[in-house]
Protein backbone atom coordinates (compact mmCIF):
# COMPACT_ATOMS: atom_id res chain seq x y z
CA UNK A 1 0.00 0.00 0.00
CA UNK A 2 3.00 2.64 -0.51
CA UNK A 3 1.00 3.98 -3.52
CA UNK A 4 -0.96 6.06 -0.62
CA UNK A 5 2.13 8.02 -0.69
CA UNK A 6 3.68 7.45 -3.59
CA UNK A 7 1.69 6.50 -6.72
CA UNK A 8 0.66 8.85 -9.95
CA UNK A 9 -3.00 9.90 -9.30
CA UNK A 10 -4.14 6.98 -11.65
CA UNK A 11 -2.84 4.32 -9.36
CA UNK A 12 -4.70 6.57 -5.95
CA UNK A 13 -7.65 6.24 -8.01
CA UNK A 14 -7.42 2.92 -8.84
CA UNK A 15 -6.74 2.18 -5.27
CA UNK A 16 -10.17 3.43 -3.85
CA UNK A 17 -11.96 1.76 -6.61
CA UNK A 18 -10.75 -1.64 -5.57
CA UNK A 19 -11.77 -0.71 -2.06
CA UNK A 20 -15.50 0.61 -3.23
CA UNK A 21 -15.70 -2.98 -5.37
CA UNK A 22 -14.95 -4.90 -2.35
CA UNK A 23 -17.13 -2.61 0.16
CA UNK A 24 -19.84 -3.27 -2.34
CA UNK A 25 -19.06 -6.63 -3.11
CA UNK A 26 -18.92 -6.24 -6.77
CA UNK A 27 -21.51 -3.77 -6.07
CA UNK A 28 -23.94 -6.77 -4.66
CA UNK A 29 -25.24 -4.58 -1.52
CA UNK A 30 -25.12 -1.32 -0.63
CA UNK A 31 -21.90 1.05 -0.09
CA UNK A 32 -22.83 2.16 3.29
CA UNK A 33 -21.74 1.78 7.15
CA UNK A 34 -18.08 0.97 8.58
CA UNK A 35 -16.48 -0.44 5.37
CA UNK A 36 -17.77 2.75 3.48
CA UNK A 37 -16.66 4.49 5.78
CA UNK A 38 -12.86 2.73 5.54
CA UNK A 39 -12.69 3.87 2.26
CA UNK A 40 -13.99 7.57 2.40
CA UNK A 41 -11.26 7.77 5.29
CA UNK A 42 -8.71 6.28 2.38
CA UNK A 43 -10.05 8.56 0.01
CA UNK A 44 -9.64 11.73 2.21
CA UNK A 45 -6.07 10.71 3.64
CA UNK A 46 -4.83 10.54 -0.58
CA UNK A 47 -6.58 13.47 -1.93
CA UNK A 48 -6.20 15.84 0.48
CA UNK A 49 -5.15 18.88 -0.71
CA UNK A 50 -1.26 19.64 -0.15
CA UNK A 51 -0.52 16.18 0.16
CA UNK A 52 2.10 14.03 -1.22
CA UNK A 53 3.24 16.51 -3.96
CA UNK A 54 -0.61 17.22 -5.03
CA UNK A 55 -0.97 20.59 -4.22
CA UNK A 56 -5.38 20.14 -5.32
CA UNK A 57 -7.32 17.98 -3.28
CA UNK A 58 -8.23 14.45 -5.85
CA UNK A 59 -11.13 14.63 -6.73
CA UNK A 60 -12.88 10.83 -5.68
CA UNK A 61 -16.37 11.85 -5.34
CA UNK A 62 -17.39 9.58 -8.98
CA UNK A 63 -16.09 6.71 -6.53
CA UNK A 64 -17.69 7.47 -3.40
CA UNK A 65 -21.82 7.97 -4.06
CA UNK A 66 -24.66 5.70 -3.31
CA UNK A 67 -24.33 5.01 -6.89
CA UNK A 68 -21.79 2.29 -8.56
CA UNK A 69 -19.31 5.29 -10.89
CA UNK A 70 -19.23 1.76 -13.38
CA UNK A 71 -22.18 -0.39 -15.82
CA UNK A 72 -20.91 -3.37 -14.86
CA UNK A 73 -18.29 -5.67 -13.47
CA UNK A 74 -16.28 -5.44 -17.29
CA UNK A 75 -16.28 -1.90 -17.46
CA UNK A 76 -14.83 -1.95 -13.42
CA UNK A 77 -11.89 -4.37 -14.25
CA UNK A 78 -11.05 -1.75 -17.70
CA UNK A 79 -11.25 1.05 -15.81
CA UNK A 80 -8.67 -1.12 -13.57
CA UNK A 81 -6.24 -2.03 -16.09
CA UNK A 82 -5.88 1.42 -17.67
CA UNK A 83 -5.26 3.02 -14.10
CA UNK A 84 -2.81 -0.13 -13.15
CA UNK A 85 -0.43 -0.92 -15.70
CA UNK A 86 2.11 -2.11 -14.17
CA UNK A 87 1.61 -5.28 -12.38
CA UNK A 88 3.48 -4.50 -8.94
CA UNK A 89 0.72 -0.85 -8.42
CA UNK A 90 -1.66 -4.02 -9.28
CA UNK A 91 -1.35 -6.54 -6.90
CA UNK A 92 -0.88 -3.28 -3.99
CA UNK A 93 -4.62 -2.15 -4.93
CA UNK A 94 -5.61 -5.68 -4.78
CA UNK A 95 -3.97 -5.59 -1.33
CA UNK A 96 -5.84 -2.15 -0.44
CA UNK A 97 -8.87 -4.20 -1.20
CA UNK A 98 -8.08 -7.26 0.94
CA UNK A 99 -7.66 -4.55 3.92
CA UNK A 100 -11.61 -3.84 3.37
CA UNK A 101 -12.74 -7.57 3.18
CA UNK A 102 -10.31 -7.92 6.64
CA UNK A 103 -11.90 -5.22 8.10
CA UNK A 104 -15.60 -6.38 8.52
CA UNK A 105 -15.96 -7.33 12.54
CA UNK A 106 -16.60 -11.25 10.89
CA UNK A 107 -15.50 -13.30 8.00
CA UNK A 108 -16.95 -11.24 4.74
CA UNK A 109 -16.91 -14.09 2.32
CA UNK A 110 -18.39 -12.16 -0.42
CA UNK A 111 -16.11 -9.45 0.34
CA UNK A 112 -13.29 -11.91 -0.16
CA UNK A 113 -14.78 -13.23 -3.33
CA UNK A 114 -15.02 -9.56 -4.82
CA UNK A 115 -11.21 -9.63 -3.90
CA UNK A 116 -10.19 -12.69 -4.98
CA UNK A 117 -12.16 -11.79 -8.52
CA UNK A 118 -10.45 -8.70 -9.15
CA UNK A 119 -6.93 -10.39 -8.08
CA UNK A 120 -7.71 -13.12 -11.06
CA UNK A 121 -9.17 -10.26 -13.61
CA UNK A 122 -5.53 -8.35 -13.03
CA UNK A 123 -3.46 -11.28 -13.45
CA UNK A 124 -2.74 -10.78 -9.08
CA UNK A 125 -1.80 -14.27 -7.94
CA UNK A 126 -4.72 -15.12 -5.11
CA UNK A 127 -3.59 -17.86 -3.26
CA UNK A 128 -3.33 -15.61 0.06
CA UNK A 129 -7.24 -14.42 -0.90
CA UNK A 130 -7.96 -18.56 -1.50
CA UNK A 131 -6.39 -19.53 1.69
CA UNK A 132 -8.33 -16.67 3.77
CA UNK A 133 -11.74 -18.01 2.79
CA UNK A 134 -10.80 -21.52 2.92
CA UNK A 135 -10.32 -20.64 6.96
CA UNK A 136 -13.22 -18.80 7.38
CA UNK A 137 -15.29 -22.35 6.17
CA UNK A 138 -16.43 -24.57 8.65
CA UNK A 139 -13.23 -27.19 8.59
CA UNK A 140 -10.66 -24.56 8.31
CA UNK A 141 -7.31 -26.38 10.67
CA UNK A 142 -5.37 -26.88 7.50
CA UNK A 143 -5.82 -23.59 6.32
CA UNK A 144 -5.02 -22.03 9.60
CA UNK A 145 -1.96 -23.66 10.20
CA UNK A 146 -0.60 -23.35 6.43
CA UNK A 147 -1.59 -19.14 6.52
CA UNK A 148 0.54 -19.17 9.48
CA UNK A 149 3.13 -21.23 8.19
CA UNK A 150 3.52 -19.14 4.94
CA UNK A 151 3.45 -15.94 6.97
CA UNK A 152 6.26 -16.78 9.21
CA UNK A 153 8.60 -18.18 6.64
CA UNK A 154 8.59 -15.11 4.30
CA UNK A 155 9.19 -12.88 7.84
CA UNK A 156 11.68 -14.55 9.32
CA UNK A 157 13.53 -15.85 5.52
CA UNK A 158 12.92 -19.83 7.00
CA UNK A 159 11.99 -22.26 4.68
CA UNK A 160 8.52 -23.58 5.02
CA UNK A 161 9.50 -26.84 5.65
CA UNK A 162 11.65 -26.36 8.77
CA UNK A 163 8.74 -24.05 9.90
CA UNK A 164 6.56 -26.91 9.89
CA UNK A 165 8.71 -28.97 11.63
CA UNK A 166 8.98 -26.98 14.99
CA UNK A 167 5.30 -26.20 14.62
CA UNK A 168 4.79 -29.58 14.70
CA UNK A 169 6.73 -29.55 17.65
CA UNK A 170 5.29 -26.81 19.17
CA UNK A 171 8.86 -25.60 19.80
CA UNK A 172 9.03 -22.39 17.22
CA UNK A 173 10.92 -20.27 19.74
CA UNK A 174 13.80 -22.78 19.20
CA UNK A 175 14.71 -21.61 15.95
CA UNK A 176 16.42 -18.91 17.19
CA UNK A 177 20.19 -19.62 18.09
CA UNK A 178 20.78 -19.40 21.53
CA UNK A 179 23.76 -16.87 20.98
CA UNK A 180 21.03 -14.22 19.10
CA UNK A 181 18.93 -14.38 22.24
CA UNK A 182 21.68 -13.47 24.27
CA UNK A 183 22.69 -10.44 22.20
CA UNK A 184 19.32 -9.27 22.15
CA UNK A 185 19.03 -9.62 25.97
CA UNK A 186 22.41 -8.08 26.40
CA UNK A 187 21.62 -4.98 24.12
CA UNK A 188 17.92 -4.27 25.75
CA UNK A 189 19.58 -4.71 28.78
CA UNK A 190 22.47 -2.30 28.56
CA UNK A 191 20.68 0.17 26.75
CA UNK A 192 20.94 3.78 27.55
CA UNK A 193 18.33 5.86 28.53
CA UNK A 194 16.58 7.80 26.06
CA UNK A 195 17.66 4.72 23.01
CA UNK A 196 15.40 2.48 21.42
CA UNK A 197 16.44 -0.11 23.31
CA UNK A 198 15.72 1.51 26.99
CA UNK A 199 12.32 2.30 25.05
CA UNK A 200 12.08 -1.41 24.22
CA UNK A 201 12.65 -2.48 28.28
CA UNK A 202 9.74 -0.06 29.38
CA UNK A 203 7.59 -1.45 26.30
CA UNK A 204 8.26 -4.99 28.33
CA UNK A 205 7.56 -3.74 31.64
CA UNK A 206 4.64 -1.95 30.92
CA UNK A 207 3.33 -5.00 29.13
CA UNK A 208 4.28 -7.20 31.46
CA UNK A 209 6.05 -9.43 28.42
CA UNK A 210 8.74 -11.20 29.10
CA UNK A 211 11.10 -10.00 27.02
CA UNK A 212 11.34 -12.77 23.61
CA UNK A 213 13.83 -15.11 23.55
CA UNK A 214 12.49 -15.80 27.26
CA UNK A 215 12.15 -19.55 28.20
CA UNK A 216 8.71 -20.13 27.50
CA UNK A 217 8.85 -17.86 24.45
CA UNK A 218 6.24 -18.52 21.92
CA UNK A 219 8.15 -17.26 18.75
CA UNK A 220 11.19 -16.85 17.34
CA UNK A 221 13.31 -13.56 18.48
CA UNK A 222 13.88 -13.10 14.44
CA UNK A 223 10.12 -11.94 14.39
CA UNK A 224 8.76 -11.03 17.74
CA UNK A 225 11.84 -9.07 18.83
CA UNK A 226 11.52 -6.75 15.96
CA UNK A 227 7.53 -7.06 15.84
CA UNK A 228 8.50 -5.57 19.50
CA UNK A 229 10.59 -2.83 17.80
CA UNK A 230 8.17 -1.91 15.27
CA UNK A 231 4.92 -1.11 17.94
CA UNK A 232 7.73 1.12 19.83
CA UNK A 233 9.23 2.96 16.76
CA UNK A 234 5.57 3.45 15.20
CA UNK A 235 3.61 4.21 18.47
CA UNK A 236 1.05 1.26 19.05
CA UNK A 237 0.18 -0.11 22.72
CA UNK A 238 -0.21 -3.64 22.90
CA UNK A 239 -3.79 -3.98 22.67
CA UNK A 240 -6.02 -5.48 19.88
CA UNK A 241 -6.17 -2.43 18.10
CA UNK A 242 -2.58 -1.71 18.25
CA UNK A 243 -1.68 -4.74 17.48
CA UNK A 244 -4.01 -4.70 14.28
CA UNK A 245 -2.89 -0.66 13.53
CA UNK A 246 0.91 -1.96 13.75
CA UNK A 247 -0.02 -4.35 11.78
CA UNK A 248 -1.45 -1.77 8.71
CA UNK A 249 1.60 0.47 9.01
CA UNK A 250 3.68 -2.82 8.21
CA UNK A 251 1.49 -3.16 5.50
CA UNK A 252 1.73 0.73 4.41
CA UNK A 253 5.49 0.04 4.54
CA UNK A 254 6.08 -3.19 2.89
CA UNK A 255 3.91 -5.50 0.46
CA UNK A 256 5.28 -8.11 2.48
CA UNK A 257 3.23 -6.76 5.64
CA UNK A 258 -0.02 -7.98 4.09
CA UNK A 259 0.69 -11.46 5.33
CA UNK A 260 0.76 -10.10 9.00
CA UNK A 261 -2.00 -7.93 9.11
CA UNK A 262 -3.97 -11.29 7.35
CA UNK A 263 -3.18 -12.89 10.46
CA UNK A 264 -3.99 -10.08 12.87
CA UNK A 265 -7.09 -9.04 11.96
CA UNK A 266 -8.33 -12.32 11.40
CA UNK A 267 -7.02 -13.17 14.94
CA UNK A 268 -7.70 -10.07 17.02
CA UNK A 269 -10.69 -8.29 15.04
CA UNK A 270 -12.65 -11.44 13.78
CA UNK A 271 -11.64 -14.11 16.63
CA UNK A 272 -10.49 -16.43 14.19
CA UNK A 273 -7.03 -18.31 16.14
CA UNK A 274 -4.58 -18.67 13.68
CA UNK A 275 -1.16 -19.00 15.88
CA UNK A 276 -0.11 -19.37 19.14
CA UNK A 277 -1.79 -15.94 21.29
CA UNK A 278 -5.25 -15.88 22.35
CA UNK A 279 -7.51 -15.00 19.93
CA UNK A 280 -10.23 -12.03 20.40
CA UNK A 281 -12.64 -9.21 19.15
CA UNK A 282 -11.88 -5.37 18.73
CA UNK A 283 -13.19 -2.05 17.45
CA UNK A 284 -11.43 -0.93 14.75
CA UNK A 285 -11.30 3.04 13.85
CA UNK A 286 -11.05 3.67 10.73
CA UNK A 287 -9.17 6.99 10.68
CA UNK A 288 -6.51 4.86 12.41
CA UNK A 289 -6.14 2.47 10.11
CA UNK A 290 -6.17 4.90 7.51
CA UNK A 291 -3.04 6.89 9.24
CA UNK A 292 -1.22 4.17 10.28
CA UNK A 293 -0.97 2.69 6.83
CA UNK A 294 -0.35 6.08 5.69
CA UNK A 295 2.71 6.20 7.95
CA UNK A 296 3.82 2.54 6.83
CA UNK A 297 4.01 4.44 3.36
CA UNK A 298 5.99 7.20 4.09
CA UNK A 299 8.69 5.18 6.36
CA UNK A 300 11.60 4.96 3.90
CA UNK A 301 13.03 1.49 5.24
CA UNK A 302 11.59 -1.16 4.71
CA UNK A 303 11.13 -2.26 8.41
CA UNK A 304 9.57 -5.83 7.39
CA UNK A 305 12.43 -6.96 5.59
CA UNK A 306 13.91 -10.19 7.28
CA UNK A 307 17.19 -9.19 6.75
CA UNK A 308 17.08 -5.88 8.25
CA UNK A 309 19.19 -4.84 11.05
CA UNK A 310 16.77 -3.84 13.84
CA UNK A 311 19.37 -4.78 16.95
CA UNK A 312 21.67 -2.65 15.80
CA UNK A 313 19.79 0.43 16.55
CA UNK A 314 18.86 -0.48 20.06
CA UNK A 315 21.74 1.67 21.50
CA UNK A 316 20.84 5.06 19.20
CA UNK A 317 18.60 7.32 20.45
CA UNK A 318 15.04 7.14 19.28
CA UNK A 319 14.33 10.30 18.18
CA UNK A 320 17.50 10.17 15.82
CA UNK A 321 16.24 6.21 14.72
CA UNK A 322 12.76 7.45 14.09
CA UNK A 323 14.21 10.70 12.01
CA UNK A 324 16.64 8.22 10.10
CA UNK A 325 13.50 5.88 8.48
CA UNK A 326 11.28 8.76 7.93
CA UNK A 327 8.87 7.27 11.36
CA UNK A 328 6.61 10.41 11.05
CA UNK A 329 4.93 11.33 14.69
CA UNK A 330 2.07 9.44 15.30
CA UNK A 331 0.26 6.52 16.78
CA UNK A 332 -1.62 5.58 20.74
CA UNK A 333 1.52 6.30 23.03
CA UNK A 334 2.98 9.86 23.48
CA UNK A 335 6.57 9.64 25.10
CA UNK A 336 6.81 8.60 28.77
CA UNK A 337 3.20 6.90 28.07
CA UNK A 338 1.98 3.87 28.92
CA UNK A 339 2.77 0.66 26.61
CA UNK A 340 0.00 -1.52 28.22
CA UNK A 341 -3.63 -0.85 26.90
Amino acid sequence: MALLAFGTLEARRAHVAVMRMVATAGGSRPFEGPDAELVRKFAALIGCPGCHGFERPLDFRDLLGAEPPWADDGEAIAALEVLLPEQADRVEAVHAGLLVALFADSPDEEGLAEARRIASALGCDSSLIDNIIELAGVSAVTAKADLFRRFLAERIDIEEETIRSHMDRHDLASITRPATIEDYHRLVADAPEGSLGAQMRKFYDDARFDIPGTPGSPLPVEFLGSHDVHHVLAGYDTSAQGEAYTAVFNAGNSSAGIGWLTVVLLQWHQGIKLGVFPEGHSHLDPAMMATAAERGSMTTTDLYDAHWDWMALLDQPIDQVRASLSVTPGGQVEDGGCWAP
